[in-house]
């Protein structure tokens, strides 16, 4: 008669109790014991069958782990149909690795770049021989011999003796790399861009020696080029040819990309956006933008026209012009500006270099008076954004900038200005984490009177001090007894930010801004602390917060709220 016998728990038909062995090995023996698994006969069902088919198993499923002679005591007891079964294991000694024999034969016998390929083998002499930590160098090897272009590579030999009596084992790899492989020509399919430009997307050369891990970079640059709908890259190999020709299909975009939104920032209002962009003019690529933005504090009107670089998925040439219709603190400030900029990426770092055209007319703070300001404006910035490997939340962000004018060449004004930017964000646990940020800048020289307002430093707002109003940091007190901001020469602001996931995608923070925008330095310092709530979304965490401030101004407890990327 059959009994079922499938149960793991105490309500199940067998219950199996394991002492001695770790989490992965009894993982492993409860995978491979049969009484847990199969409905047994009447003769498979009695102790002595149980007892001898499930320490059989054992010693197998443990021999992977490197236990080959391990000592099994059961304990079996069967009433009313069910099973209890306790083994108690004493692993006894491990069989260690003795040697490792490795050889590397075939065309990539001399190659460079295999020359250190056996450190990819991460197991040693003197180690507990454990069969998944040999069978993942092996794979490591392999993958790596293939990465480096040997397509055809397989081990010719892979074999492990193992001394029972003396609780020793070698082994033996013989890695046969075959022939080299190259690649040949790049055939691109019906698209309406050149050839030209397209051949500046690859990140090799007809003849250069063949790397999968090309093809999907390749396909990358062309899917995040924003010109096609569909990008698929192909290799084609062919038995006995050494010779790895790329096909590439491609899919164009539709030529126009439009953009419709609206919001509400605490620091901005209600605001909206209207844009367009024309993705190709051309078969060169070149691509034209223009843009509409209205909010109760400023409004926006931009247009760009972009001209791939040598390096079209990282480097661009942008010609620029916009009007801006700005309000610091009811004092409206109307920007023309016009431009040339070049972005580039250089050792993992974003420049941006570039030239404007600035012309401001704005309300001078206190007096009122109405100047107008007429600039050459070169620009260098530089930014890093590093993301940690070992977690999805940690990583850091730089931006420095420099800019000035010369009132010897068509400028109103002579000065110099440096703006750094700092975040760091420190998972300590994936629900727990920390946000440092820091803004730290100067102008020179630091009493400039006809300096811009749009060029003066200002703080408060959901990015700056939090409790204090949006660019109305550092203040001076009119003839009406009012506070009006003048905006300084110096910056230099610091956050510091803890959050808690509550259930995911919700959590809550505290946070305290200290800092100011300074006239001169060593002036007061404001300090805002508050809490708030998160939403975390896949576009980055939308932030709710109070801010009470503690420095130079009411009681009063201010709203903020944020939306983006932590690292942008």
């Amino acid at each position: 008669m059959p009994i079922s016998l499938l149960g793991k728990s105490n309500d199940s038909p067998v219950v199996v109790v394991l002492h001695g062995v770790d989490k992965a090995m009894e993982e492993n023996i409860r995978a491979n014991l049969t009484v847990l698994h199969e409905t047994l006969d009447e003769e498979n069902a009695t102790k002595e069958a149980i007892e001898q088919r499930s320490k059989q198993e054992i010693l197998a499923a443990l021999q992977p782990f490197g236990y080959y002679e391990p000592t099994v005591h059961s304990n079996i007891d069967i009433k009313e149909g069910k099973i209890n079964v306790s083994f108690d294991i004493q692993l006894g000694e491990p069989v260690k690795i003795l040697a490792i024999h490795f050889v590397l034969t075939g065309q990539g016998e001399k190659d460079p770049r295999l020359k250190n390929l056996f450190a990819l083998f991460t197991m040693k002499i003197g180690d507990v021989f454990v069969h998944d930590t040999y069978e993942q160098g092996k794979k490591a090897l392999l993958s790596q011999t293939i990465q480096s272009g040997y397509l055809n590579a397989s081990f010719s030999e892979h074999k492990v003796e193992v001394d029972l009596e003396n609780k020793t084992s070698q082994i033996f790899l013989s890695l046969d790399t075959g022939a080299r492989h190259f690649f040949g020509d790049v055939t691109f399919g019906e698209t309406v861009l050149s050839n030209k430009l397209l051949n500046r997307y690859l990140p090799f050369a007809p003849g250069d020696p063949y790397q999968p891990e090309k093809i999907m970079l390749l396909q990358n640059r062309l899917t995040q080029s924003d010109y096609f709908k569909n990008a698929n890259v192909k290799a084609v190999t062919e038995e006995g040819a050494t010779t790895v020709p790329v096909v590439v299909e491609l899919e164009d975009a539709k030529p126009n990309h439009y953009i419709l939104g609206a919001g509400y920032g605490t620091d901005t209002g209600v605001r909206g956006k209207l844009g367009w962009t024309r993705r190709r003019l051309n078969s060169m690529g070149h691509r034209f933008t223009a843009q509409a933005q209205i909010s109760e504090i400023y409004d926006k009107i931009y247009a760009e026209y972009s001209i791939p670089g040598k390096r079209p998925y990282s480097d661009q040439l942008k010609f620029q012009g916009g009007f801006y219709d700005d309000e610091f603190s009811e004092k409206p400030s109307q920007i023309y500006e016009a431009g040339i900029l070049e972005e580039r990426i250089i050792s993992n770092w974003e420049r941006r270099l570039g030239v404007n055209y600035h012309h401001e007319r704005f309300n001078a703070f206190i007096t009122n008076d109405v100047i107008e300001s007429k600039l050459i404006l070169p620009t260098i910035t530089f930014i890093q954004v590093r993301k940690s490997e070992s977690d999805a939340v940690s990583g850091r962000r730089i931006e420095f900038t420099m800019r000035g004018s010369v009132d010897a060449l068509f400028s109103d004004t002579t000065f110099f200005q440096s703006y750094l930017q700092l975040k760091w964000v420190h998972g300590f646990t994936d629900n727990t984490r920390l946000l440092m940020r820091g803004d730290f800048g100067f102008t020179l020289p630091d009493d400039s009177e006809r300096l811009p307002l749009s060029q003066r430093f200002f703080a408060g707002g959901d990015l700056s001090l939090r409790g204090y109003g949006y660019r109305s940091l550092p203040n001076e007190i009119d003839k009406d007894g009012n506070y009006q901001p003048v905006g300084g020469a110096y910056l230099a602001v610091g956050s510091l930010e803890l959050h808690q996931t509550i259930k995911k995608p919700f959590g809550v923070f505290t946070f305290v801004d200290a800092g100011n925008a300074y006239r001169e330095l060593f002036q007061e310092t404001a300090i805002g602390v508050g809490a708030g709530v998160e939403w975390q979304t896949r576009l980055g965490p939308i932030k709710f917060a109070v801010a009470k401030p503690l420095t130079k101004t009411s009681d009063a407890w201010r709203i903020h709220a944020s939306f983006g990327p932590e690292l942008s």
